[in-house]
């Protein structure tokens, strides 16, 4: 028995912990609900906090590779379908899920490029900081409601569903307008001719709005869209729709693929005694799934600008950008094995 209070492990089941006192039986499910709550949140929002950081990183970029050749137009739809493919792969690179990466980055992409349409057409209405933000809250709810929307894809619910995409939407403007905001106020006080703290600031924005995104998401995920029975009497998680038995530990069934909707309580899934340290171990993995997602990323946008003005330049700058994230993903994995075998 592990006490959610101190973390102290006893291999007796006691009513009480024997190191800092607290009452299992009164507050022990009450404390470890609330504690797995926020810890579900806080790494949701980090991860979108590290994402928005470094799609932020590669947009500008991006955008200053265009250059004159792409007009106001085009560089708002860049921005908005590399955004979107980077806050859309947040929860698969946590799950370290090919599918759900490549699933969540193309809607992403997609609820990016809707948002840009709409934020052009506002931009066309006039100029102002009042259009200037309205199309930054725009592009960034429509982007964040179809991240929302796949998030809760596999419930195969309709109110889940709903309720992903409300909750994107309110992410995505909130952060949009706080990034925003971020930006408009490091650039205030940021010397013209100091470049690190431009690049700070742009990233800045970009990691406010994925932090936002996803902490708002993750709260949705949690209260309702993934809100499952809990149950103790259990040795297995019996389907609801093909009424397959699977394992405890099981979040999909082996027999159909449906969304399962049993929890299992904490003490039948064995989970690891260093919670720190498989967290950490996590946090590296999903690194390692960053480092593989921007260089794919950057590799395909390097190809292109690169290879307008040349193609052996382009296929050099690809294969370049592809191998520096894939030694990443390398030393990254590599990290995550070498302690696996502490917890």
């Amino acid at each position: 028995m592990t006490c959610p209070s101190c973390n102290f492990h006893s291999a007796d089941h006691t009513d009480y912990c024997i190191r800092c006192g607290f009452s299992f039986v009164r507050y022990g499910p009450i404390f470890a609900q609330f504690r797995g709550t926020w810890t579900w949140v806080l790494r949701r929002s980090l991860a979108g906090f590290a994402a928005g950081m470094v799609g932020w990183l590669v947009i500008p970029a991006a955008g200053r590779a265009a250059g004159a050749s792409f007009s106001q137009a085009a560089h708002v739809l860049l921005t908005g379908a590399l955004g979107g493919i980077f806050l859309g792969t947040v929860e698969g690179m946590m799950e370290e899920s090919s599918l759900k990466t490549v699933t969540g980055g193309i809607t992403g992409m997609i609820g990016g490029l809707l948002g840009s349409l709409a934020a052009i057409w506002i931009l066309r209405g006039g100029p102002g900081d009042s259009s200037g933000i309205l199309a930054v809250i725009v592009t960034w709810g429509t982007a964040g409601a179809c991240v929302g929307i796949i998030s809760a894809w596999l419930e195969k619910r309709w109110p889940r569903i709903l309720a992903g995409a409300l909750a994107g939407a309110l992410g995505g403007a909130l952060g949009g307008w706080l990034g925003y905001q971020m930006y408009a106020s490091l650039n205030d006080i940021a010397r013209a001719d100091l470049w690190s703290l431009k690049r700070v600031s742009e990233s800045a924005a970009g990691a406010i709005l994925g932090a936002v995104l996803w902490f708002v998401i993750a709260l949705a995920e949690r209260f309702f869209i993934f809100k499952r029975r809990l149950t103790g009497q259990i040795s297995y998680k019996e389907c609801d729709v093909c009424h397959y038995d699977n394992v405890l530990k099981a979040w999909y069934c082996a027999s159909c693929g449906g969304v399962l909707q049993l929890s299992a309580p904490p003490e039948k899934l064995e989970l690891p005694r260093r919670q720190a340290l498989a967290r950490f171990i996590s946090a590296c993995q999903y690194l390692g799934r960053l480092c593989s997602t921007t260089s794919t990323v950057v590799a395909l946008v390097a190809a292109y600008f690169l290879g307008t003005i040349n193609i052996f330049l382009g296929l050099f700058g690809l294969l370049l950008t592809a191998l520096a994230g894939y030694i990443g993903y390398i030393l990254f994995n590599t990290l995550a094995e070498a302690l696996m075998p502490l917890l």
